[in-house]
């Protein structure tokens, strides 16, 4: 059966089970629980006692019975504010009112009884309590007041999540892969984080994130209740990701219809312009964005049947200042005496096409497609670099700057149905979601067919359906089954696809297609920019995920028990090819010493050219768990559980996969049989994950939580890289290199690429993806412990120990990495040639990744109370270890290859989100004047100035460590890490540390020929970050409606983020300086919202 019939038929099923229940369930990982004891004025427990627990906007009621123990537990409440009531004959009734339940959260409600009637009542309002005193998990909620009011860039949700201690924003790496909020919590990759939305998968399962987020809907900040991040969880239910969980919650109808109507309105001429532009003389680029939208809820049967829904459209025209470096006027006539590098020749160039002495190359040596070529490129405009035009040596980089414009239009919505039956005990919910992206980027050399980046043209749709029921059966067990299926496609095109240019260059053996042609092959070129491509367009990807699962809660005596059972299977179709419009570089020198040089004499030291061929994928995911948690006493509560998690490795529908054996370099191919034979990789099926967490309260005002915690992490996002689907026979990928300046060019430009054919496969010129057939699954140990104090009533301090320790982490490597048999000499020996591969690429993961992180996080919180509200977090932090998830990578950022594949200890370092210090503060503060404040003024300056809000969000952190490299001088072949040799202190006592000197370049040189770097990994530290975010509110009454006038402010004080400094020793040109910013300028926005 194909997937997309599969896909159709289980949305049907779950489509029919909502009809028949009228609508399916809110899952566990969405609601939260409210637990206590009751007693009698003496102290005495007292079983028996029917409470209930109603949320007061729907007056929807859940009923529980106290144990022997007197005690009773509501497990899986849907979020928001609930009033507990206590019933017994020959006792008053007793209420504890105004209890705000959060996701995730359990909230601990005590009640007394005292004797009299049941009519009478003794009831207690006051604030929920601040402390956690009933688990051991980690996070942060953010509820719907904090969403709605502080200023989000973007109206991105996720980025609250940067509120919570030990959060960061992941390297850039990833970050550039999409405007989302990508983020490391306690150590983990980002790439480990699972999102959920309203209790089901909202985790797209593409190779690459070419949808350029992970969640496959990321809905409106209007439309949530609220979300949490969790950082550590000791709950047995949470699985098959190993980072942070992100639970969010689409709000649901209430008995009053509620709704709102906004639009947020940016334009530059409010706005700073960006650094690169001020030191350009380039004015500020153009930026328009409109997001507009509404909400509405409300009854369809009052008490019993409700309904939300959300629309919100979002239209932006943005400039993007994109730098890069181009061939200087003298460099386009062969004059490259500006370039720092000397120019030598080989038996491989042509006699009297190098003058070394002069540096020059005549006009009559270039590569014809060469010279053609060179008209793509655009001329300098950057007023420095045209000031150092003719200086020897003296070639700036970069001397281009860009501002071509971005448009990307975005359309969502949601609709939500909740269903109360039989007074509460059962409960129904459904859910679709919709979300259409179509986005066009403009290409860093303005040309499209030059391209420079990977700027493209991008169609997403996501769509998300959820659907479950929910019952409480007698006094002590409840049930609830959850079924869900999400599917996002996306295609991400080469600006100039469908227009063949290569012809008309002169470049040959290029095949043309109408499914994947346009443009001229992507070329990279030392000292300058890359033109064409890009590579890997055109993509494809469609990704779906299938989730059923049944939970069961029984409370017994002292006891809640959770039971869970979860089928899954993950599909991902998709087309992640390299080179099929072909690939060639020039980008080390290889043969006259400069990258340029070679291109202009058409010398590439490597070929790409791949066929084009679909990878059909799934895996299939068994999980089970059992939990408890034990109130050992008032003051003592113990909760400890196991999972087990059983997932096949990757397999095909059509099982075309290959592999080879590292032992003994034998190809081996997929058949029908085990899922060893349809894998080639053999499943690990003990993957059991015991958990313990503990919350111990000492004093009323003082608890001490800790805990314990496995978790597995199933699968990984890396790419087309190591895709056993995406080798011979079924896939060709041409992937041939000079190993060294010895060996002759692997194409003459005007020659054109080496043919490519399925026919006659040499496995010595292809690429091969493989993996290790005896992997584990990566798993990281997680531990904290810590106190949290109430201060006040509003006011409580938290302080944790947190450790994350990452073992059998995947790690990508050349298996065929050349061993130097005698560093400094040669050779170099291929250990996979005696084989038959010779110097080919042989792509594996393995799973011998590690990383600790040891961190003190700190954090202080006041809930609003008297107009102020705040969240206050210090993450004291050290992050170490030898790889880095491969999407993260770039941007400075490296880890994802070893430097040395056959010694993976000497890449064991800080990695690149290793932030020793981060502070970040958000508050919400309503001026005390206005209506139910403190004043109430009177008179045209009483209306004016009541009603006004400041909210603000304030980051500071230190900088990112990177990895000073070189050119590969080791000849060992392609993919792994190229350091530079340290001989001094990057940034010694006393250097002053400027954007055009950040460390001492005299500290590092370039390694010798058939030898490693000698600096060790991410050894330089980048500059820090700052930022603050502010808006102020205004909000306007007309009874029970009201109108909110905003300014919102991002980067206030226009703070300047730097990038990092040139880390290449042999680019001289760039090496060491600043010149580019992460950050955004200051910008304004200004919105309108009516509530009604």
């Amino acid at each position: 059966m194909s997937h997309t019939r599969f896909g159709l038929i289980t949305a049907i099923v779950t489509l029919a089970l909502v009809a028949i229940v009228a609508g399916p369930a809110s899952a566990q990982l969405d609601t939260g629980s409210i637990v206590g004891t009751v007693t009698d004025a003496s102290g005495a427990v007292l079983p028996g006692v029917t409470v209930t627990a109603t949320q007061i906007d729907t007056g929807v009621a859940s009923v529980a019975v106290t144990t022997d123990r007197g005690q009773y537990v509501f497990p899986a409440l849907k979020i928001g504010r609930y009033s507990v009531t206590a019933e017994l004959g020959g006792f008053r009734r007793a209420v504890h009112d105004a209890i705000d339940l959060h996701v995730q959260e359990r909230r601990e409600a005590n009640l007394t009884l005292e004797v009299g009637q049941l009519s009478e009542e003794v009831k207690v309002v006051g604030l929920s309590e601040l402390l956690q005193t009933q688990t051991a998990n980690m996070g942060h909620a953010v509820d719907e007041r904090q969403l709605k009011d502080l200023p989000l860039l973007g109206r991105r949700y996720a980025e609250l999540a940067l509120l919570t201690p030990g959060v960061n924003v992941a390297p850039a790496g990833i970050t550039s892969r999409g405007e989302d909020t990508f983020f490391n919590a306690n150590g983990n990759p980002a790439t480990w984080n699972n999102y959920t939305l309203d209790g089901a998968d909202n985790n797209s399962f593409s190779t690459n994130l070419q949808e350029r987020s992970p969640q496959v809907i990321q809905p409106p900040v209007d439309a949530l209740q609220e979300f949490r991040v969790q950082t550590r969880t000791y709950s047995a239910e949470f699985g098959k990701a190993a980072g942070a969980v992100i639970n969010a919650s689409i709000k649901q109808g209430t008995n009053a219809f509620h709704g709102s109507l906004f639009e947020f309105g940016r334009d530059d001429r409010f706005n700073a312009n960006r650094w690169e532009n001020e030191r350009a003389g380039v004015a500020r680029g153009q930026f328009t964005q409109s997001i507009g939208g509404g909400t509405l809820g409300g009854p369809i049967v009052t008490g019993r049947s409700f309904f939300f829904g959300d629309y919100q459209g979002t239209r932006l025209t943005q400039a993007q200042t994109k730098l890069s470096t181009v061939p200087t006027p003298l460099m386009r006539q062969g004059i490259l005496s500006e370039l720092p590098q000397s120019l030598r020749t080989s038996t491989f160039i042509p006699a009297g096409c190098i003058d070394a002495a002069t540096k020059t190359i005549p006009v009559s040596c270039f590569d014809p497609v060469a010279r053609a070529l060179l008209a793509l490129y655009p001329q300098a405009n950057i007023p420095q670099a045209l000031a150092a035009f003719g200086t020897p040596g003296g070639l700036v980089s970069p001397n281009f700057i860009s501002n071509g414009l971005l448009n990307n239009d975005i359309d969502q919505f949601d609709i939500r149905t909740d269903q109360s039956v039989r007074r509460g005990s059962d409960q129904i919910l459904a859910r679709y979601s919709f979300m259409d992206t179509r986005r066009l980027e403009p290409p860093a050399l303005v040309d499209p067919i030059a391209s420079g980046d990977f700027a493209s043209h991008i169609l997403n749709r996501g769509q998300s359906l959820v659907g479950g029921w929910s019952r409480v059966m007698g006094s002590a067990m409840f049930s609830e089954f959850r079924a869900s299926w999400n599917r996002i496609s996306s295609s991400s095109l080469q600006l100039p696809f469908g227009d063949a240019q290569n012809a008309k260059y002169g470049i040959k053996g290029v095949p043309e297609n109408a499914q994947f042609s346009g443009g001229i092959p992507a070329m990279n070129i030392g000292g300058v920019t890359r033109i064409g491509g890009p590579s890997f367009r055109p993509q494809y990807q469609t990704s779906q995920v299938f989730q059923f699962a049944e939970n069961l809660t029984w409370n017994r005596t002292t006891h809640n028990y959770k039971f869970g059972v979860e089928k899954r299977r993950d599909i991902v179709d998709y087309i992640d090819l390299r080179a099929l419009n072909g690939a060639l570089t020039f980008s080390d020198g290889r043969y006259s010493n400069v990258g340029y040089a070679d291109f202009l004499l058409g010398l590439a030291s490597t070929e790409q050219l791949t066929l084009f061929y679909p990878a059909n994928l799934y895996t299939d995911g068994w999980q089970a768990y059992a939990q408890d948690s034990w109130r050992l006493g008032s003051a003592f509560t113990l909760n400890y559980g196991v999972r087990y998690e059983y997932f096949t490795p990757m397999l095909n529908r059509d099982n075309k996969m290959t592999n080879i054996d590292p032992a003994t370099g034998q190809v081996v191919y997929a058949s029908d049989g085990s899922v060893y034979d349809r894998s080639l990789i053999h499943p690990n099926r003990a993957d059991f994950a015991p958990r313990a967490g503990f919350a111990w309260t000492m004093t009323p005002k003082l608890v001490w939580r800790g805990g314990y915690g496995l978790f597995y992490q199933q699968t990984d996002r890396y790419g087309s890289e190591s895709q056993l689907a995406l080798n011979p026979p079924q896939l060709v990928d041409v992937s041939i290199a000079a190993a060294s300046a010895s060996e002759a060019p692997v194409v003459i430009l005007k020659n054109g690429f080496q043919s490519v054919s399925q026919a006659n496969i040499d496995p010595t010129r292809v690429q091969w993806r493989i993996q290790d057939p005896n992997q584990e699954t990566p798993r990281a140990h997680q531990v904290s412990l810590g106190p949290e104090y109430q201060l006040s009533d509003n006011l409580v301090v938290d302080a944790e120990y947190v450790g994350n320790f990452v073992r059998h982490g995947r790690k990508l490597r050349n298996l065929n990495q050349g061993i130097l048999t005698n560093p400094g000499v040669g050779p170099v020996v291929f250990p996979y040639a005696q084989y038959g591969f010779g110097t080919a690429f042989l792509e594996q993961i393995a799973t011998d990744g590690v990383s600790d992180y040891h961190a003190v996080q700190l954090k202080l919180q006041r809930r609003m109370s008297g107009g102020l509200a705040f969240t206050s977090s210090v993450t004291f932090s050290r992050a170490r270890g030898n790889f880095l998830d491969h999407l993260s990578a770039g941007g400075g950022a490296t880890g994802n290859f070893p430097m040395d594949a056959h010694d993976i200890s000497k890449d064991y370092g800080p990695l690149p989100y290793d932030i020793p210090r981060q502070w970040t503060t958000s508050f919400i503060y309503e001026l005390p004047a206005g209506g139910g404040r403190r004043f109430t003024p009177h008179g045209v300056s009483g209306a004016l100035a009541s009603n006004w809000a400041v909210n603000g969000i304030l980051t500071l952190t230190d900088g990112r460590p990177f990895t000073v490299s070189a050119t590969d001088r080791s000849n060992t072949g392609q993919s792994h890490q190229n350091r530079a040799n340290c001989i001094g202190d990057a940034v010694p006592s006393g250097f002053d540390q400027t954007i055009d000197h950040w460390f001492e370049t005299k500290a590092f040189a370039e390694p010798a020929a058939f030898n490693f770097g000698s600096c060790g990994y991410d050894t330089v530290r980048g500059p820090g970050f700052k930022r603050m975010n502010l808006s102020v509110f205004r909000t306007l009454p007309f009874g029970d409606k009201r109108v909110e006038l905003r300014v919102e402010t991002f980067n206030l004080f226009n703070w300047v983020n730097y990038d990092f400094p040139g880390m290449n020793v042999s680019a001289p040109a760039s090496f060491g300086r600043i010149s580019a910013s992460v950050d955004a300028p200051r910008e304004m926005q200004f919105a309108v919202k009516f509530y009604f």
